[in-house]
Order: structure tokens, then C-alpha cells, then sequence
């Protein structure tokens, strides 16, 4: 068991599993906006695709070498390149660790739903659907938690004092942001405290899920509560 955890809260770990549902995320995306003037996509995904085309990558290539890089930046960072260590993907912890974030999303969307003093009326599910809700997992979390997150956290661990409470204002201070975000743009939900309150307590979670069990269980915690507010 300790194992299991050790490996699945690796960095490169997170970044492998999540590279399927970014595949099938922007296969939908084009399949979807085939003819369209403007696309439709998840706003972290935009932020990224934006950055890699100011270096000259457009589209679905700038997908490809965003991931190729953060493939290359976990093996360097877990030590794969050094010939007695290796790259070492146990795939069967694979469906453990997406029963392990359907547990934790089903305990998100439980206590979104009692804060907001109500429950998502059932929908059908679509493939599109799916599509924005991995697209949502991979991207959001890569953003709000491997980057801000991270960078917070790191920031923490400098800090004089007790390490565990700058961590949790941390988490706390990307929660907020992550928050925020939703309400920016023109696309943006309107404000409202409700929602606010619910989608920082959201990012609090996802936050700590980071922190604790890795970047691959935040990546499909979101993803599946995602795909449970449609479904529930």
C-alpha cells in the first residue's frame, strides 16, 4: 500500500495518466468545432495554447509539446534518466487511483451540493460533455494546482515559522484564485457569494489532493466531479 501511494503521487506518474483524457479532450474539441469561427474550450486550455503559440506551436502541436515537455521535465525531476532508477509506470494502480478520485469527488460534489442547499437536477451525458469535463481536470489542475499551487507551496516551505499553516494558506490563497477565474472573461459565470463560497471550498479540496496524493488524483478528482454534476 505504501507503495501504491508513493508512486501514484509522483509527478510523472500524474502527468502519463492524465495524457488520455487530454487526448481524448481535444480529439472532441476538434471534432466539435470543425467550421467554426470561434472554438469553444476550457479557459486553462486556452491560456496554455496561447503561451506555446507565442513560441510558434498552433493548435493540437501545441498540445503535443506542452505534455512532451512536462513528460521530460517529471522524468528529470523523478530521477528516470539515471540508468539504475529508469522510468517505472506501474499501470495496474491505474484503476485504483480512479476509484481513489471517484471517492474524493463523490466527497466534492457532496459538499458542494449541502453548501449550496441543493442537488444538480439529472442530465443526459454526451460525449462532448465528457470532453469539457476531462478538458476541465487536465487543464484546471495543471494550472491552479502544478503551477500556482506548486509555486505557493514552495513559497511556504521557505517561510520561517510552522511550515503546515503557510502550506494551508497556500492552498487556501489558490483556492481563491481558482475561484475568482471562473468569472473573468467574457465566457465568466456571473458572481454570485453562493457560488464563490462553493467554488473556493472546491479548490480548497482539489487543493489539498494536490498536496497530498499528487497531481494525477487532483487531475481526475476534477474530472470525475465534473462528469458528476452532469450525471447526479
Amino acid at each position: 500500500m505504501r507503495n501504491y501511494f508513493k508512486h501514484t503521487s509522483s509527478l510523472l506518474f500524474g502527468v502519463i495518466i492524465s495524457i488520455p483524457l487530454a487526448i481524448y479532450y481535444e480529439i472532441s474539441m476538434l471534432l466539435a468545432n470543425r467550421g467554426m469561427e470561434a472554438e469553444v474550450r476550457n479557459a486553462a486550455d486556452v491560456m496554455f495554447k496561447r503561451l506555446f503559440e507565442g513560441i510558434g506551436f498552433d493548435g493540437p502541436l501545441a498540445g503535443i509539446v506542452m505534455f512532451a515537455l512536462l513528460f521530460i521535465i517529471a522524468a528529470i525531476a523523478q530521477g528516470a534518466h539515471k540508468e539504475k532508477t529508469g522510468i517505472k509506470i506501474h499501470w495496474h494502480f491505474y484503476p485504483v487511483l480512479i476509484a481513489e478520485s471517484a471517492l474524493y469527488a463523490m466527497i466534492l460534489f457532496a459538499l458542494m451540493a449541502i453548501s449550496m442547499n441543493a442537488m444538480v437536477p439529472a442530465l443526459a451525458l454526451s460525449p462532448i460533455d465528457i470532453a469539457y469535463s476531462l478538458g476541465a481536470g487536465v487543464y484546471e489542475e495543471l494550472l491552479f494546482r502544478a503551477l500556482l499551487l506548486s509555486g505557493l507551496l514552495f513559497i511556504a516551505s521557505k517561510l520561517a515559522g510552522k511550515t503546515i499553516i503557510w502550506k494551508i494558506i497556500a492552498i487556501l490563497i489558490s483556492a481563491l484564485i481558482f475561484a475568482v477565474a471562473h468569472y473573468i472573461g467574457a465566457a465568466g459565470d456571473t458572481f454570485s457569494w453562493m457560488s464563490f463560497l462553493t467554488r473556493t471550498l472546491g479548490g480548497l479540496l482539489l487543493g489539498f489532493v494536490y498536496m497530498l496524493r499528487g497531481l494525477g488524483a487532483a487531475v481526475y478528482t476534477h474530472a470525475i466531479y465534473d462528469i458528476y454534476t452532469i450525471l447526479l
